[in-house]
């Protein structure tokens, strides 16, 4: 089998009427890469990368002909990793990710100004579709490549954000309808407000739902590290499921470790880990317990791999950020898996409600994974047209 041909697009939904605020910043435009590799025996495995990676700042760009054209990491894709890969076995993952991972340290391909962050996520589109080619070849889906013998995960809902007039008792009754939707584990957001005012939202949650509920709370990096400490104190005895990226970005290692070894909370991050080394310090001096590596941000499924072997060997979880459509079979696969992230609305998750016409099912608190080879997903042509431009 052979590598014919490679298509990179990028898809771009505006940001949402309704104004979603995290500790330090609006949810803005949603992005989304999709890759397709197409082989000579007429195969064609889907990857998706997002994140900053994906869609660099400004997202398109004008050929000398005037035409319009994707940039950044779909770019990267056409332009680098197309020609390095065409004629290429797409099985050969392991090998292929290499030769595309070792183009980050050397001279000359980034030329027109694209970093590391583009080059990640250019990896991460293709490599994914690389695992849904080796799932449709061995007429597999990818959960049952890694080993998975479930094809049920739990997944958890992710709301709570700060919107403008929204009142605690606007907080309580949205999660009373995530229970009434089946979840049994809502994640919340929290360091938009002072550290009391959070607590007493987050004490009003846990009063109306009782202790039955899984609650996650996501600080998105909004705290110094003696606030992220103090929180984590207050916080304790509402029965935290995990406190999730509790520290400014300049010291999510070692000043996370001190939250870690400060609170009986459990740590989550890794979300914004690029690679197994930045994983490797997360989980060796960060103390988190909770790894939540996004194959779909940075490097795909064959360095998640990686990363959750050392989950495995220190005794951490793994429950990717975003995407259950991909992250779904490595949770079900995986014996480290944990859980899945998902989003209550379109408004919110457009992706998830536009992209495609065959995907899982979420049900009760539970996504289901399709038993067709591969990620067992199919695009919509129709978004595509409609909102992609390729590279």
């Amino acid at each position: 089998m052979k590598i014919i041909d490679i298509e990179a697009i990028v898809l771009v939904w505006p940001a949402p009427d309704k104004h979603y605020w995290t500790a330090l910043r609006p949810i803005g435009r949603v992005n989304e890469l999709v890759v397709r590799v197409h082989t000579d025996q007429g195969i064609v495995g889907i990857g998706e990368a997002h994140g900053q990676g994906a869609p660099f700042p400004g997202v398109y760009r004008q050929d000398p002909a005037g035409k319009i054209q994707a940039a950044g990491a779909s770019r990267i894709v056409a332009d680098v990793l197309k020609p390095l890969l065409i004629g290429e076995d797409p099985r050969d993952n392991e090998r292929l990710w290499e030769q595309m991972f070792q183009l980050n340290h050397q001279v000359g391909w980034a030329g027109a100004g694209w970093g590391r962050p583009q080059m990640m996520s250019a990896i991460a589109g293709v490599d994914i579709a690389l695992w849904d080619i080796k799932g449709k070849a061995a007429n597999m889906p990818v959960y049952r490549l890694l080993g998975g013998t479930r094809n049920t995960v739990p997944c958890y809902v992710t709301g709570g954000y700060y919107q403008d007039d929204k009142t605690t008792a606007d907080l309580v009754q949205e999660c009373e309808t995530y229970v009434d939707l089946g979840y049994r584990a809502i994640k919340l957001k929290i360091g938009h407000v002072g550290v009391e005012e959070d607590v007493a939202r987050v004490k009003a949650v846990r009063d109306s739902l009782g202790p039955d509920i899984d609650l996650m709370l996501d600080v998105n990096e909004g705290y110094d590290v003696r606030t992220a400490i103090k929180a984590a104190r207050m916080l304790e005895p509402f029965g935290i499921r995990w406190l999730e990226e509790p520290v400014h970005w300049y010291d999510r290692v070692e000043g996370l470790g001190q939250v870690a070894a400060a609170t009986s909370i459990p740590i989550a991050s890794g979300e914004n880990a690029a690679h197994r080394w930045e994983a490797r310090d997360l989980i060796l001096r960060g103390g988190i317990k909770i790894m939540q590596f996004d194959c779909t941000r940075s490097a795909g499924i064959t360095e998640c791999l990686k990363v959750a072997g050392m989950c495995a060997a220190q005794n951490v979880r793994l429950a990717p950020h975003h995407d259950p459509q991909v992250h779904g079979h490595l949770v079900a696969g995986l014996p480290v898996g944990e859980i899945v992230e998902t989003f209550p609305t379109a408004d919110r998750d457009p992706i998830w409600e536009e992209l495609f016409t065959v995907r899982p099912e979420i049900k009760n608190g539970e996504l289901t994974l399709l038993d067709s080879p591969g990620w067992g997903v199919e695009l919509d042509e129709r978004t595509l047209n409609q909102r992609g431009v390729w590279a």
